[in-house]
């Protein structure tokens, strides 16, 4: 498994831990927090490390196929574009602190994480600060989650709570007044109801496809520009986490694509249209394919804002008996770009791709430790690895982002 390469490599490292600020990666009590590597390591002996657990950790899981040299985040710090606190509990009072995943266990409570930007600690800071104050207490009872997105200049911020009612837009209203004079950079702000049926903060995958939300303040859909093109994505719709990198994948895709203008591109788990309104602007006709109708009807937004004539996306469950009638018109000439969830493809996602032969695949991994299983797949379906290439999507965490080209063997 990577991850435990990479904790062999980055003890290696490590060296003397940084100088950090005092409120940065300690809890209330002063306490250093290490949920991630930030409060105890370097960005540059973090990257070396992770370089050098790629190369053994790739060297038995494709020899022969280059891998190139880890593409560093250009904020090694402080630069999540997307930040969330866990309500709980604490002597009667309800504060907000760090979880790792989204496991059950007690969450800790930082005051300045070392991978968020400072803005996200100003919004965490003040919520905590009202949330007993007689206007905003009623949010108190049913508060699960505090989720901040965006740019690195504007946020909207999503209170998670149990259940929407009139007393948690009213409080919630309140809350927004204060929020937005002390937080200059907050442009929105919104009430998401979640009972809590699940272990995830936006629901799950399985989740039902829309949720009750409720608009308190501003211009709720996030603002970002990538690849010189602007994208608007609802709050709850997927986003990239690190938006410091995002620009580094678009022009690796597009090479590892080499679209032209007489093929198509499939762009599967498409999202709001990020790869298919940039490197598939190439391309003779892009068809993005998501299960979410949220992110559907924001990349055809999007397509539609720049004027976009030679895109279609299609909302579908993306599994091996859905695909085979949208892949039915695929040609050889045409390519395949694949961005899945953690978890992976579904069973015969892979398999239905290989059959309809596309001349070239790109296959991204966010979850590296599924890498073997996923490019075994594609190997019995006769296609080989080509060359990798891996993201410090995540920064002091152990995942690391890996974009990989595929071709017919």
């Amino acid at each position: 498994m990577f991850i435990e390469l990479f904790g062999t490599h980055i003890r290696r490292e490590a060296g003397a831990p940084p100088v950090l600020p005092a409120e940065v990666c300690r809890t209330r009590t002063g306490s250093l927090c290490t949920l991630c590597h930030a409060s105890w390591a370097s960005y540059s002996a973090e990257a070396r490390a992770r370089d050098g657990a790629l190369a053994q950790f790739w060297a038995g899981l494709a020899p022969g196929a280059p891998l190139a040299p880890l593409v560093t985040s250009p904020l090694g710090r402080h630069y999540r574009s997307v930040s969330k606190r866990k309500a709980f509990l604490s002597r009667d009072e309800v504060r907000l602190g760090l979880i790792q995943g989204e496991g059950r266990h007690r969450p800790v409570p930082v005051r300045a994480c070392g991978i968020e930007p400072e803005q996200h600690a100003a919004v965490y800071a003040h919520v905590e600060k009202v949330i007993h104050t007689p206007q905003v207490r009623p949010l108190a009872r049913s508060l699960r989650y505090v989720i901040v997105k965006g740019s690195y200049t504007a946020l909207v911020v999503i209170i998670s709570v149990d259940r929407i009612d009139g007393a948690a837009v009213s409080a919630a209203n309140a809350l927004s007044r204060g929020l937005t004079g002390a937080c200059g950079t907050v442009r929105g702000v919104l009430l998401y109801e979640d009972p809590g049926s699940d272990r995830y903060y936006l629901g799950g995958r399985n989740a039902p496809p829309r949720r009750s939300v409720r608009k308190i303040f501003g211009d709720t859909d996030i603002r970002l520009t990538f690849g010189g093109r602007s994208f608007r994505c609802p709050p709850l719709v997927f986003s990239q986490v690190n938006a410091s990198l995002v620009d580094a994948l678009i022009v690796e895709a597009s090479g590892m694509l080499e679209l032209t203008a007489e093929a198509d591109l499939y762009d599967l788990y498409c999202g709001y249209g990020l790869f298919s309104l940039t490197a598939g602007a190439a391309g003779r006709r892009v068809t993005g394919i998501e299960r979410s109708a949220e992110s559907v009807e924001a990349a055809a937004r999007n397509a539609a804002a720049r004027g976009t004539t030679n895109a279609r996306f299609l909302r579908a469950e993306i599994t091996g008996s859905s695909l085979g009638g949208i892949l039915s018109h695929l040609r050889r000439r045409d390519v395949v770009l694949l961005d899945p969830p953690r978890g992976g493809t579904a069973p015969g996602v892979i398999e239905c791709v290989a059959a309809a032969r596309p001349a070239r695949v790109v296959h991204m991994f966010c979850n590296i430790d599924i890498m073997p299983a996923e490019l075994e797949r594609w190997r019995r379906e006769g296609y080989g690895v080509v060359r990798g290439v891996p993201f410090d999507m995540f920064p002091g965490t152990d995942d690391t982002e890996v974009m990989v080209l595929l071709t017919r063997s």
